[in-house]
């Protein structure tokens, strides 16, 4: 029988195969997950870059290189590494010969200032920098005043030959960015040479890396992810609605200093998917890749998908899966999404999913046929919800919309150095479980599908004309302004009002300004010209 409140029926469970209470969580570092996962396969292929295959023996072999560099260098276990990259083979192997010897990765964006970067390095005592050519090539001076070693990746070291010579007559870039202060990759990798054996280092429970949230409420936190954290979550999605079969292909364009990027190249490596690495995030370039390699399964944002719908459809019959994720978009759009997949022959149907940084990932995922219209999808196997009374933390009903708690085993460990806002994020309740304040507004339905209706953050007060006040929902006007036939995208913010506190300002894109004039809608064009 039914109580009503979703995180204690958890009706989304008649969707899986397994219970919570089936799954056996590994307790290992992020090496040697993978190398349990993957060492009766080493001949597969784990990488494709720029047509390059990357074997899990030559993965496995570079990650032992570069642990035994990292020695030379003085870097020991509990140490923290920066590192400015994208996800380039050389930046995977220094991530997990970071966690073969007990150190932390510190992943970090490319778009840092110099200043920022400063900051970065002094507040996490960073041992070493690992920066990407590209970053340097357009500003050189971002490594100047760092006192610890920089170590360059070069976009072009595992690209083949034939690749290489073209995209330095493409790019007019030479084999190497050089500057004084700096070393290459290969240089790192010679310096290790003298070590003949480094350790593995096994804690399981300890900090692997550190990744940051977009900093859109604020200044961006430091989310520290432990080995177990990663592993789980992998381990979830495994038992998850996804059906991850070895030697299938994955188009991954991910890069490795957000959450999701640096834990799902873990997931894929785990679970033997070939991951075929797309360094060009051009939308174009993309969907070129999507089309010529017709992979098993793509991950995709909103405007990326909203790009999708740009291109003339061709065969994708292999694709089975194409996840919608950071970020919502209009049932209108998820339609067109849909009938272009179709178009494709992609046995895949659009499919959206819901997570956050602290996390590890993701926290709910709708997938083909267990889907709903509107819906971010159900809980991951071992994930739980409530809906929070923003006020006073009462549990609502299904269908009662409040803030989004979760609870789940691959729970960060908190926030870098932030104890005030790791404690104000994760609660604990009266039976031990750790819960996740998303600040985000939702519901849960009785099947367990749950769905977004904005930001607790984005909750602003009014003054109406008869002097009471009232709450401001922008998403709902949004919502109210996209179902509109003439509107086609539209974007609402929230400004100071002398007399009525706050004030919405909507950002509209209409589909023809002439059609709606034509259907006497001029209202809607006085409002919006």
């Amino acid at each position: 029988m039914k109580t009503g409140y979703p995180s204690i029926d958890k009706p989304w469970l008649k969707y899986y195969s397994k219970r919570p209470e089936d799954l056996v969580y590994p307790h290992q570092t992020l090496y040697q997950y993978a190398w349990e996962k993957n060492k009766d396969h080493l001949d597969e292929v784990v990488f494709q870059y720029f047509d390059r295959k990357i074997t899990y023996r030559t993965f496995f072999e570079n990650i032992r290189k570069a642990a035994k560099s990292l020695t030379a260098m003085g870097v020991k276990e509990g140490d923290i590494v920066t590192i400015m990259s994208m996800h380039t083979p050389e930046t995977i192997y220094v991530v997990y010969a970071l966690n073969y010897v007990g150190a932390v990765a510190n992943l970090v964006y490319p778009t840092l200032t110099e200043k920022e970067l400063q900051k970065t390095i002094k507040d996490t005592d960073s041992k070493a920098l690992f920066v990407l050519n590209a970053v340097l090539d357009k500003n050189p001076e971002l490594v100047n005043e760092l006192k610890v070693p920089v170590i360059i990746l070069d976009v072009q070291e595992s690209m083949p030959l034939p690749v290489k010579i073209g995209y330095r007559i493409k790019t007019g870039q030479g084999k190497k960015t050089r500057l004084s202060n700096c070393m290459d990759y290969l240089s790192f990798l010679n310096a290790g040479a003298r070590i003949a054996k480094t350790d593995c280092i096994s804690n399981p429970e300890a900090p692997a890396v550190i990744a940051y949230t977009s900093g859109t409420t604020g200044e961006p936190k430091g989310v520290v992810l432990s080995n177990d954290s990663i592993n789980i979550y992998a381990e979830q999605d495994y038992a998850g609605l996804v059906f991850f079969q070895r030697g299938k292909d994955s188009l991954f364009f991910l890069p490795p200093f957000t959450a999701i990027g640096i834990v799902h190249i873990h997931l894929q490596i785990g679970a033997g998917i070939k991951t075929i690495i797309q360094i060009d995030l051009d939308a174009n370039s993309i969907h070129k890749s999507l089309f010529r390699y017709k992979p098993y399964c793509f991950m995709t944002g909103p405007a990326l998908a909203q790009n999708f719908l740009e291109h003339k459809p061709k065969d994708l019959s292999p694709c089975q899966y194409y996840i919608n994720g950071g970020g919502s978009i209009s049932e209108e759009q998820a339609e067109r999404i849909a009938e272009q997949l179709k178009r494709c022959n992609a046995r895949a149907s659009l499919s959206n999913g819901y997570g956050m940084s602290e996390a590890a990932s993701g926290l709910c995922l709708g997938i083909n046929d267990i889907c709903k219209a509107g819906s971010v999808g159900i809980p991951f196997i071992d994930t739980n919800v409530r809906v929070s009374d923003p006020e006073n933390g009462e549990e609502k009903h299904y269908g009662e919309v409040g803030e989004l708690w979760f609870s789940s085993p691959s729970l960060m460990v908190g926030y870098y150095k932030n104890e005030k806002a790791t404690e104000e994020t994760l609660l604990m309740d009266s039976e031990g479980r750790r819960w996740l304040r998303t600040g985000d507004l939702g519901y849960v339905d009785e099947d367990g599908f749950v769905f977004l209706k904005g930001r607790l953050k984005r909750i602003f007060i009014t003054m109406g004309k008869d002097h009471v006040a009232y709450k401001l929902f922008p998403r709902r006007i949004e919502e109210t302004l996209l179902i509109q036939e003439s509107v086609e995208q539209c974007g609402v913010i929230v400004l100071p009002d002398e007399i009525r506190m706050n004030v919405t300002v909507a950002f509209v894109t209409v589909k023809n300004i002439a059609d709606i004039s034509k259907n006497g809608n001029d209202t809607l064009i006085n409002q919006l010209m």
